[in-house]
């Protein structure tokens, strides 16, 4: 692999996950009391566009990929527009509103995280899949930037002399913000996907049944093999959780203590860890397998959700969020890694959204909501002051949590895998 290519797919993972990290760890602000004091309990619902998103996306735009337009220029209309549509966002106030254009955002968005990994695959080739976890790892650092970025903004940007004039004319630095500058950095990264690794698409055959013509619905078929069904259906459970934690972790550190406005930076300590872990990855997987890997993921995620429910000393609410870190790189890397060698050549764009499917759609969705709806249960207001007991807001997380790693240990068999070579050509062991 050329240094050229591997800094592209790099660059491409570092403004993928920098785009999100800007807008969603710090929503929860612009949607509450600092912000547009959208109530409570329709907050999880608007946290949970993405996961609507990632249920129509996904069957559109990676269709698109796979069978009609390239790749990366699919990769670019749905950054550019997207963009257009969190700055139009910025400017909402009510829940319709801010819903609808962060529906359409989220239809763009989503599809294009499964795209990026597409890409990163399909250029790498089989004999280097192993590298994809250090090129991923960039995406982390994305997320770390982002979180870190926008807390200086937040707190030093106005006070630079040079930036007057800007700010004089767009407004002073506001958490509302979290959505105009990820819709510019979306759209320099819609311009910057036109120089991505040329992707064609990979068209049937003129007389292929329906279920090849159609990218989405083949990679459906996936699901008859007991291990790759089992192992969705879990990241589906723990893509509840995901959603859960992205909803309730920046209110909840406000809640020990964390300042209001360098609490989207607190939540990078889990990314953190993930660059560790992503270094890690490869190296675990070829000592502990598929399976032990996943599993340690999810434990640690356990782990975090009980420490969370303990909820003092605040060095430790803090320092607890790098377990966040070992579940994203352990447990929903390595199933990119499998789901990609699980799916042809023809349908990898296809297969990787099937995942997002399910975890950033159904999961997002489940999760989202429930986290409004048991926060709002479990938030009382005493003297005019809203307190939240936040040991069974995550008692949920906790619950389902184990669950999940219950079905996974039992029911997901490894050596069902076959070969790279051979799982390419979609044969796996029923």
């Amino acid at each position: 692999m050329s240094l050229g290519l591997r800094i592209k797919l790099s660059v491409m993972m570092f403004l993928q996950y920098f785009v999100w990290g800007i807008w969603m760890p710090v929503l929860a602000q612009q949607l509450g009391e600092n912000g547009v004091k959208i109530p409570v309990h329709l907050t999880g619902w608007i946290f949970a566009v993405g996961g609507y998103g990632s249920i129509l996306g996904p069957f559109i735009i990676a269709q698109l990929a796979d069978r009609y337009f390239s790749t990366e220029k699919v990769m670019a209309f749905c950054h550019l527009i997207g963009g257009l549509l969190l700055i139009a966002t910025a400017y909402c106030t009510t829940f319709w509103p801010i819903f609808i254009l962060l529906f359409l955002y989220s239809t763009l968005y989503m599809p294009t995280m499964g795209l990026s990994n597409s890409i990163t695959f399909r250029s790498l080739g089989e004999a280097n899949q192993n590298s994809f976890p250090n090129i991923r790892l960039w995406g982390t650092i994305g997320w770390i930037a982002a979180g870190l970025f926008f807390a200086f903004y937040l707190e030093r940007a106005g006070q630079i002399e040079a930036l007057k004039p800007l700010f004089d004319a767009i407004g002073q630095p506001a958490f509302r913000d979290c959505l105009r500058v990820a819709g510019v950095v979306s759209m320099i990264y819609g311009l910057f996907c036109f120089a991505l690794p040329h992707t064609p698409p990979v068209p049937a055959a003129a007389n292929a049944p329906i279920a090849k013509k159609s990218a989405m619905l083949e990679s459906l078929s996936l699901m008859k093999f007991r291990s790759f069904a089992v192992l969705v259906l879990v990241a589906g459970l723990i893509g509840v959780v995901l959603a859960y934690y992205f909803a309730c972790e920046n209110p909840f550190l406000v809640s020990v203590g964390v300042p209001v406005k360098q609490a989207g930076a607190y939540m990078t300590i889990g990314q953190i860890a993930e660059v560790v872990v992503m270094v890690l990855v490869p190296f675990t997987v070829a000592r502990l397998g598929v399976k032990t890997t996943m599993l340690i993921g999810a434990g640690m995620w356990a782990l975090r959700f009980v420490l969370s429910m303990i909820g003092q000393p605040q060095w430790l609410m803090v320092s607890s969020i790098a377990l966040h870190g070992f579940c994203f790189g352990f447990f929903f890397v390595v199933a990119q890694m499998y789901v990609d060698r699980a799916a042809s050549g023809d349908i990898k764009a296809s297969a990787q959204n099937l995942l997002i499917f399910i975890i950033y759609g159904l999961g997002s969705i489940a999760g989202s909501v429930l986290s409004g709806y048991l926060r709002s249960t479990f938030t009382q207001t005493v003297d005019g002051v809203a307190k939240t007991d936040w040991t069974m807001v995550w008692a949920g997380p906790l619950v389902l949590t184990v669950v999940a790693m219950a079905l996974f240990a039992l029911f997901f068999k490894e050596e069902e895998l076959r070969k790279p070579n051979v799982v390419s050509q979609g044969e796996l062991v029923a």
